[in-house]
Parts: structure tokens; sequence; C-alpha cells
């Protein structure tokens, strides 16, 4: 379910955002970030499957890990940004985006039927650092036609470093998605599952029909191991409200995921 995280995801591009000479970064560190940063290495996730009649409660896998970052453009399992215009505390940024679900409903006994695609969505992000804390407004919508909705995210995040080895950081963010990518996520559609057990937002009685909004909270952690390795480790929950949870397709008030992994600078 989780998929973005920051993506979700998982979690992968968002991990890796602590390597980068991004705003809050370069505040405290400038003088220590390369011209360019590139990351290879390979992690493991654990994320729950909060759908109806899931097959296993707990979904588990393997993602290769890449980062790459110069002083315009940042590639990572989360998309591609492009910077349009940079400061010491303030980045305006393009993206592209792959939207993808760690769990989905083919993991179910009675939805394996439904069909979730990758997707790709293109929009912007600003993000502003405040002290520790960095706060960053993203929209995105749909251009592959997989989903055909659109979201915006706002995200706060507090960074510390309790020692030279150690980054720790932690997050807190709000998602508000339309209703056709609501239902792509959460919901059914009618010409996959008939109108009657159908359960679209905005369409749907009962359904909410102005999109639905999904806090989440996360924290994730930076080790360095030696002069170029790292282990790397966060979590992430999201929270579901009525609306979501009235949906047959899901079972629970929440999803979360884990992952941690190693990663090599070069």
């Amino acid at each position: 379910m989780i998929d973005r995280l920051c993506g979700a995801a998982l979690l992968a591009g968002c991990l890796l955002v602590a390597f980068a000479p991004s705003a809050r970064a370069q505040a405290a560190r400038a003088e220590e970030q390369p011209e360019r940063l590139f990351l290879l290495g390979a992690g493991a996730y654990a994320a729950s499957n909060p759908y109806e009649s899931a097959k296993d409660k707990t979904g588990t896998g393997m993602l290769p890990l890449f980062f790459y970052q110069d002083s315009r453009l940042t590639a990572d399992l989360n998309g591609l940004a492009v910077k349009a215009y940079g400061t010491d505390r303030f980045t305006l940024e393009g993206r592209i985006a792959p939207r993808f679900q760690l769990v989905d409903p083919k993991e179910t006994r009675n939805f394996a039927f439904l069909e979730r695609d990758v997707g790709v969505d293109v929009g912007g992000r600003a993000s502003a650092a405040f002290g520790p804390a960095m706060v960053s407004l993203e929209y995105l919508a749909d251009v592959s036609g997989e989903t055909k909705g659109q979201e915006v995210n706002l995200d706060v995040t507090l960074a510390a470093a309790p020692t030279e080895r150690l980054t720790l950081e932690a997050m807190a963010g709000l998602s508000w998605k339309d209703k056709k990518l609501a239902t792509w996520l959460y919901g059914l559609k009618a010409d996959e599952v008939g109108a009657a057990r159908a359960y679209e937002f905005g369409r749907t009685r009962g359904a909410p029909s102005g999109g639905v909004v999904v806090p989440s909270l996360g924290a994730q952690a930076r080790y360095r191991i030696g002069e170029r390795a790292y282990v790397i480790a966060a979590a992430e929950v999201e929270l579901f409200d009525d609306g979501i949870t009235k949906s047959p397709l899901v079972a629970k008030k929440s999803a979360a995921a884990g992952f941690v992994g190693l990663v090599r600078r070069f």
C-alpha cells in the first residue's frame, strides 16, 4: 500500500536524501559535500498488507539502491528531480516519479484480479530549510494513464546528528489524493467488480467526494561504518480515516513499512 516515502515508496529515495547536498544539509555540512554524489547498494523491506483477505499479513522483498546527484540533477528509486532554482535555504525542482506499491491487491484471495500497474507522475517540489527542519510541498499528476489522478504532499523533516557517524531524521506528512488516485489506491471501480460492489471516491454513495487526506509518520537513520559504506534504516506508517476503511478493499486503519540496507559511496 505504501507507494511513496517518501514512496515511499520504499523509502529508498527518501532514505538516500540524507546524503545529498540539499538545503538542510548545505547549511550544516557544505564543506563536506562533493560536487557529484553516486551511491549503490541493496536492502530488504517489510510492509504490512492492509487489504481485505490478504494472503500474508506482511509482504517482504529486496530492493536495489542507487542514488546520483550533481548540481542540477537527482536520480534514485524515488524518481528524477531537476533543480530549477536553488539557494542554501530554498530549492525548486521539477519531478518525474514512478507510482508503485510495495503490496497490491493481487496479494489477496478476493481481489487478485485487480490490475494495478506501475504509473508515472510528473510535477514539482519546493523545499525550504528552517534550522534543523526541512519543509517540502510537492504536486504530482499522472501522465501514464494508469491512475489518472493527482496528489499534493506536504512533509516536515527534522534532522539531527548525535555523532559524526550517525544521522537521524523524523518525518511527518500529509498527502491529499484526488478521487481518481484514491480509487486506484483504496477503492474498487465499477468496471472491475460491477456497480453493486464498486467503491469509487466521488461517485459511490458514502465515499468521500473531495479525495482523501492521508497523514504519515516516519523515521530514518544512517550510520557510517567505513570511509564510504553506510547502513541505512527507515520506517513509516500511513493512517486511514473512515472514508478509506469503508472500502471493501481496505481492512486496516493503517499501513506500515520498514527498510534496512547497505550502500557504498563511489
